[in-house]
């Protein structure tokens, strides 16, 4: 415990920017060979030169529960920790994925929205047999809600419906579940999260992008999306050895949602010209800094989600990375 406190005092009061030790990465995926879904899928082919990547290059593949005693900084993580999550449980995860994680021995978790869950011969999704098959495995079958609605458009009480009804579900069926979920489309408010830690899950996962680290929110943690589009070895590569970028005290100084704008600051020791950020959805946004606060203006903010990346790359070509998804609707902004 006594190490634990002193790197917590080295990451956030000394060099809270670059430290890198207990950080991972996570990865999402959905699908697998289903081209007629890019946006979701991943081939077999890519998938296993990803996973063989890993194996070469002694990444730690670990279960996503061996996460909540890092959160409750029990332990820490080996460096070079990777976690692989699959989303939705579609069939192809049991035909094409599962054969090649199998051969390479790594664990995974598949969250699964269990409206879905199906027995007909012509279902994307799978059954409770194949998840069943999976667990004894030692595969996570963890909960994505009952019926992949979007949270944060919910009553409290129906929030609560669809992750106990999903978490009721699973255990019926599979006789175990970890305190684990992840948001439908990554959306989640305060509310949502509030709910979430009130029935007691231990970790919840967003969609945007970055390493996660010890000083992350552990009810909206990041992942890294991959597919067809978004997942050539390339870019699995920069993804898998990037580091945190930590930003101290990132917050909201100034909004205008009438007006479709936000202003973001946050602490640094690095300029603003050596850092790198971007948003999509069409909104535009500009870094701005003096000494150690930096600021982003963003503009023409509809209300849609967002995914807002801040890079860094350092003297020795290291890439650090920050990611945070913002949802903005008529009223609020939340991220």
């Amino acid at each position: 415990m006594r190490n634990f406190v002193f790197f917590l005092f080295f990451c956030f009061g000394f060099n809270f920017l670059k430290c890198e030790e207990n950080s991972a990465i996570v990865l999402m995926y959905h699908r697998f060979n289903e081209a007629e879904h890019p946006a979701t899928s991943i081939s077999s082919k890519t998938f296993e030169k990803q996973m063989q990547y890993l194996k070469d290059n002694n990444f730690k593949v670990l279960p996503t529960s061996s996460l909540i005693p890092f959160f409750n900084k029990e332990i820490q993580l080996p460096k070079k920790s990777v976690f692989i999550t699959i989303d939705d449980a579609y069939k192809s995860v049991y035909q094409i994925a599962y054969p090649i994680l199998k051969k390479y021995n790594f664990p995974f978790s598949i969250f699964v929205s269990t409206k879905f869950v199906s027995t007909y011969e012509n279902s994307d999704f799978m059954s409770w047999e194949m998840l069943k098959n999976l667990s004894k495995e030692n595969v996570e079958i963890l909960n994505h809600t009952k019926s992949h609605k979007n949270l944060i458009n919910l009553l409290p009480s129906e929030i609560k419906r669809e992750f106990l009804d999903a978490e009721e579900e699973i255990f019926k069926n599979i006789g175990k579940i970890e305190k684990i979920t992840s948001y439908p489309y990554g959306e989640s408010n305060l509310i949502v999260e509030n709910i979430a830690k009130e029935l007691n899950f231990k970790l919840a996962f967003s969609q945007h992008s970055s390493p996660i680290h010890i000083s992350h929110d552990k009810m909206k943690l990041a992942r890294f999306a991959l597919n067809d589009e978004f997942g050539n070895l390339k870019r699995f590569k920069e993804i898998i050895n990037s580091k945190p970028l930590i930003l101290k005290d990132f917050r909201i100084s100034e909004k205008n949602l009438d007006k479709d704008f936000l202003e973001i600051k946050f602490e640094s020791n690095i300029s603003a010209n050596q850092i790198s950020c971007y948003i999509n959805g069409g909104a535009s946004l500009k870094l701005t800094g003096q000494g150690n606060t930096l600021k982003l203006g963003l503009n023409n903010l509809k209300n849609q989600r967002y995914r807002l990346n801040c890079t860094h790359i350092s003297s020795a070509q290291e890439l650090f990375w920050f990611g945070k998804m913002i949802i903005k609707t008529k009223d609020s902004i939340s991220f």
